[in-house]
């Protein structure tokens, strides 16, 4: 019961994000569930559904289909979809039946792929964990699945890159997914490969080539951290946010003096790498004290001591009204637990929070409306 939610709705779980990574592809990506899981991407997790042609599909599982193991149903029923779509891959996504019955995803999609010869994927989603598990799974199959090796020099400092984590449960809809990778092209870099809005196989298979990973999100870090190893490509962990000086800093290993900070006391609960991305920004000209809060598996790489792990509601709740927190920032949905008088709240939403609720509401994060929100942060 520690993870019963009264106010906030449930968070993103790993299909989505899985099925956000495999998006853009032109693929056909099956959720093998009983509709539920699937209508919660298609209707909730996904800004980018309307109006789209993405082919996801539900597998329609049923009581005697999950009693009888009868995986060649579903097969035939992706090949049959394929045979009309054309599609670049097949995507096989599990949901908590599947999980519990033990079905093999990876078989079925290595059965699918000698039926039809078109690149197949199981992803052992569970709807157990959250989203950024599932996309991080993904990317890494993909690079594994299609990134050529990169035979040639690498550029003299940084002009090639990859985004890692770009992902519509994080960023919103498409107008931050435009506004960051535009700014990354006028700043004279060369855009590689976007994990996840608006990538190609091609991409992928050129992704190997970049001098740097720029990670965006908690969803691209362990990508990063594969493609070190297997490439030997470095990586950052920053959203450009406001002027954007801050991914160039970072890009540039550039080390800037900030004020002491001594002020008043702010907590930030959103994405982990947008809330660091946002502490450092309001730190170089404030000075108040900034505390970030995950409600999404706090991770250790990224965390600085004192940083708070909120693995429920109950932890959110007793932390905005603590009383050592003057202002919270975090999605609009969480204002709702704060019952101080004393505590002002500044709405950032998080999509993998509440979901299509506030999905329209996102600040750009790159301008004018960013540098407003940092400087209230840094002097609130």
């Amino acid at each position: 019961m520690s993870r019963l939610s009264i106010t906030l709705p449930p968070l993103a779980p790993d299909y989505s994000g899985a099925a956000s990574a495999f998006f853009d592809l032109g693929g056909i990506v099956v959720m093998h569930d009983a509709s539920g899981c699937t209508g919660n991407y298609t209707g909730y997790d996904e800004p980018r559904w309307l109006n789209s042609r993405s082919a996801v599909y539900c597998s329609g599982l049923r009581r005697m289909d999950a009693v009888l193991g009868n995986d060649d149903k579903f097969i035939q029923m992706a090949l049959n979809a394929a045979e009309s779509l054309d599609p670049t891959l097949i995507a096989f996504l599990g949901s908590p039946v599947p999980m519990i019955i033990g079905t093999d995803l990876e078989g079925m999609a290595a059965e699918a792929e000698a039926a039809s010869g078109i690149p197949s994927f199981g992803i052992n989603s569970t709807g157990e964990r959250y989203y950024h598990k599932g996309a991080s799974e993904v990317f890494i199959k993909l690079i594994k699945r299609f990134a050529k090796p990169f035979e040639g020099e690498r550029s003299k400092g940084v002009k090639k890159v990859n985004v890692l984590g770009m992902i519509p449960l994080d960023v919103g809809g498409e107008m931050n997914y435009h506004a960051v990778t535009k700014f990354i092209t006028d700043s004279g870099y060369e855009l590689v490969a976007d994990f996840a809005m608006g990538l190609s196989i091609a991409q992928i298979e050129r992704c190997p080539s970049a001098d740097m990973n720029i990670v965006v999100s908690l969803s691209g870090l362990d990508t990063a951290e594969y493609m070190q190893q297997k490439y030997g490509i470095p990586f950052v962990c920053v959203m450009p946010l406001g002027s954007g000086q801050n991914l160039k800093d970072k890009i540039n290993g550039t080390e800037k003096l900030t004020a002491v900070h001594d002020g008043k006391k702010v907590l930030i609960i959103h994405e982990q790498v947008f809330s660091n991305s946002l502490r450092e920004c309001a730190e170089e000209i404030g000075s108040s004290q900034i505390t970030v809060g995950s409600m999404l598996d706090l991770d250790s790489r990224l965390s600085r001591d004192g940083d708070l792990d909120l693995p429920d509601e109950k932890s959110v709740r007793n932390a905005v009204n603590s009383g050592e927190y003057s202002l919270v920032c975090g999605d609009p949905e969480i204002k709702k637990l704060i019952k101080r008088d004393d505590v002002d709240f500044l709405p950032l939403p998080h999509a993998a929070v509440s979901s299509k609720l506030h999905w329209n509401e996102y600040p750009c994060y790159i301008g004018g409306e960013m540098e407003n929100i940092i400087r209230r942060i840094a002097n609130p």
